[in-house]
């Protein structure tokens, strides 16, 4: 008759030096991981501010290309010939008398 004792798994003893190369190996390996993720997440949010900084002034320019425009046209309104002469004659100015101008030479 044959009687079986049961004993648990044994395991083979593993090597100390294999498994400190193991986590040695490892662990520069996630450091540097980490470092390049860490160095493109701080990479897009600057460059997304970036683009948000160059809308802004992108739109700012817009602005003063328009106010620049409107004022060219205002300029040009006020300077105009037809505008000066109504408003002479508005404020009593007339234009003057032959023998009150002289001519250069």
């Amino acid at each position: 008759m044959n009687i079986s004792i049961r004993t648990p798994n044994r395991r083979l003893p593993e090597d100390e030096g294999t498994q400190r190369l193991g986590l040695l190996w490892t662990l520069p390996l996630l450091a540097l991981i980490t470092g390049v993720a860490l160095v493109f997440a701080y990479t897009t949010i600057q460059a997304q501010g970036l683009s948000y900084e160059l809308s802004r002034g992108l739109e700012t320019q817009r602005e003063l290309l328009e106010n620049g425009r409107r004022l060219r046209v205002e300029l040009n309104t006020l300077r105009s010939p037809g505008r000066l002469e109504q408003e002479a004659t508005r404020r009593g100015l007339f234009m003057p008398k032959p023998e009150q101008t002289r001519g250069l030479k």
